[in-house]
């Protein structure tokens, strides 16, 4: 995966940052920009991972805040998109409190422990990122926040039926 983002960096496809804490200095997650459009101006994906043991502090939309707001402001892109496990309620508030927009529905989308789970589509244009103060503030407030919904696992391949 490394030897894979990095051969994307360095082709201007993906841009991924660690999410480290201040005190003390460890490493819990990461953010990242994935399918860097540079002629239509937009992100084929936004996606974050946070160590579950830090789960519920705000990390991923704080992150995921400031890469917005780089790839909008110092990359001139104009439109990112995500998704999400439309039973993972933690990504769906971190979404909600970036202000990105629903605009769809992938369904049976992707395995997840062994049944297909439909993914939630998103869309965020540049004008639409709400101020770091407003998202802030619905972080503190905790608005959108729910417990993350489990651990995904990668599932075994279905068998095929005979």
């Amino acid at each position: 995966m490394i030897s894979r983002t990095r051969r994307e960096y360095r082709r201007g496809e993906h841009l991924s940052l660690s999410v480290i804490l201040r005190d003390p200095p460890i490493c819990v997650g990461r953010v990242g920009l994935r399918g860097l459009d540079w002629s239509h101006r937009c992100v084929e994906s936004l996606s974050y991972w946070i160590d579950p043991k830090h789960w519920s502090h705000g990390y991923a939309t704080e992150a995921s805040w400031y890469l917005c707001d780089a790839a909008f402001r110092r990359l001139a892109m104009r439109r990112i998109t995500s998704s999400a496990l439309e039973e993972n309620r933690a990504s769906l508030a971190v979404h909600q409190r970036l202000g990105f927009v629903r605009e769809g529905r992938a369904r049976e989308a992707i395995w997840v422990a062994g049944k297909c789970m439909d993914m939630v589509l998103f869309g965020l244009l540049d004008r639409e990122l709400p101020p770091w103060e407003t998202v802030s503030r619905r972080i503190a407030r905790g608005e959108s926040r729910r417990s993350p919904v489990g651990v995904l696992r990668r599932p075994a391949r279905p068998r095929p039926r005979r």
